[in-house]
């Protein structure tokens, strides 16, 4: 499984490759992000309350200024894991990466939404024998603040939600809300 994961990485890598790079030096939007925040998981075990961060990169694809391509690493884990504990127990986990078109909409007084959607690849460590790799659709909402006023570099903060759903072998889910800020070049 550990060939199938660093293949998944190195598609993904080079996706981001093709699709940011020859448009970073001439474009306004490009920027680099993370959340954090907390949520269920779920799967082939009972729904349970979970943290969860991600970070990610974005750029436009330089077919439309309101779209934006973003490639993100996430990481859903039991919420007992920040919990002290005496005894040595296994935390389940999710993690994985997802390739969204994220398109935006500007409002007044610097506020501005975002959904996403796109494809993810999760693997699933739910329990200590399972080591799946899942694939699904990553669906995201977002309400924010845009500390920018007008420039085309700066930060960009706000809250969000994610619902990350797969399809195939352990068909595992999570669903996150969080609190997000990026930063744009």
């Amino acid at each position: 499984m550990m060939i199938l994961e660093k293949s998944i990485i190195n598609f993904s890598v080079i996706i981001f490759i093709c699709l940011f790079i020859p448009y970073t030096q001439a474009q306004d939007k490009f920027g680099i992000g993370v959340n954090l925040g907390g949520g269920f998981i779920g799967g082939n075990l009972p729904s349970q309350g979970s943290f969860s961060t991600a970070v990610f990169v974005e750029g436009n694809p330089g077919f439309n200024g309101n779209y934006l391509m973003r490639l993100t690493f996430v990481y859903v884990t039991d919420v007992n894991v920040m919990m002290p504990t005496l005894e040595d127990r296994y935390s389940p986990f999710l993690k994985g990466v997802s390739l969204k078109g994220i398109q935006s909409q500007d409002y007044a007084s610097s506020l501005y939404s975002e959904e996403g959607l796109g494809l993810l690849a999760l693997n699933d460590r739910t329990f200590s024998s399972v080591d799946e790799w899942d694939y699904g659709a990553a669906f995201s909402l977002l309400v924010g603040a845009d500390l920018r006023h007008g420039r085309s570099k700066g930060f960009k903060v706000g809250i969000g939600g994610e619902y990350g759903l797969t399809f195939t072998n352990t068909t595992v889910r999570y669903l996150s809300v969080y609190l997000q800020t990026e930063l744009f070049f």
